[in-house]
């Protein structure tokens, strides 16, 4: 852990108007407090890039205090499926500095989740031709089908699809079946769905995946 990005957070979290920091754990872990209630949680702080791996997170929960929430910085480092399962599977959350807050407003933290992210897991766990859903990255999925194979399903933030957008996508997360944009709002181009194409996926919307799930 770097006691620098530890440090870096502390500062941040103090500067809000909703938390408060009351020290630190033997672990290094900051003592969050909600300002308006006292509803105390410990947050744990990494500092990786690239990808976070179940070996990152596992001391986390070795020592006596356990986290309820962990957070990295850079925000943009990927969550490994692994990573996440390990945490969720010790009732506890993972996050970026922005999801403090958010994780405290539920005044359970451990039981935080990303609610977009959640949204598309949800969905596609209720589709009728799939069996389970479980996590590659914390922004791509593994749909197992009833019917037809498992498709790997990567969730990204865009208004208007881009080819760029299926490039940056592939570069960073590898191979998926299908790219899907978060939000309903804006299109897919043309060129997003060509590029697409041509790394053998398919550029969709949220309600074309939900048809897709159904096909062999």
């Amino acid at each position: 852990m770097s006691q620098n990005v530890t440090d870096w957070v502390a500062q941040k979290l103090e500067e809000s108007h909703d938390l408060e920091i009351d020290g630190r754990t033997p672990e290094d872990f900051l003592i969050a407090q909600r300002s308006e209630d006292g509803y105390t949680f410990l947050v744990a702080v990494l500092g990786l890039k690239n990808v976070i791996r179940r070996s990152d997170v596992e001391a986390l929960f070795a020592g006596a205090n356990k986290p309820q929430l962990i957070v990295n910085v850079p925000s943009n480092t990927l969550w490994s499926g692994n990573a996440i399962r390990h945490i969720h599977d010790a009732s506890a959350a993972f996050g970026s500095l922005g999801d403090v807050s958010r994780a405290a407003s539920t005044g359970d933290a451990g039981s935080y989740r990303d609610k977009n992210m959640g949204f598309f897991i949800t969905a596609m766990e209720q589709h009728s031709n799939v069996s389970g859903v479980s996590y590659v990255y914390d922004s791509v999925f593994e749909a197992n089908r009833k019917t037809g194979t498992s498709l790997t399903v990567a969730v990204i933030e865009a208004y208007n699809m881009s080819a760029e957008d299926v490039r940056n996508a592939r570069a960073r997360l590898g191979n998926f079946d299908v790219i899907v944009k978060s939000s309903s709002y804006g299109s897919i181009t043309s060129q997003a769905k060509a590029a697409a194409n041509s790394i053998v996926a398919e550029a969709l919307t949220f309600g074309d995946l939900m048809q897709r799930l159904g096909k062999k």
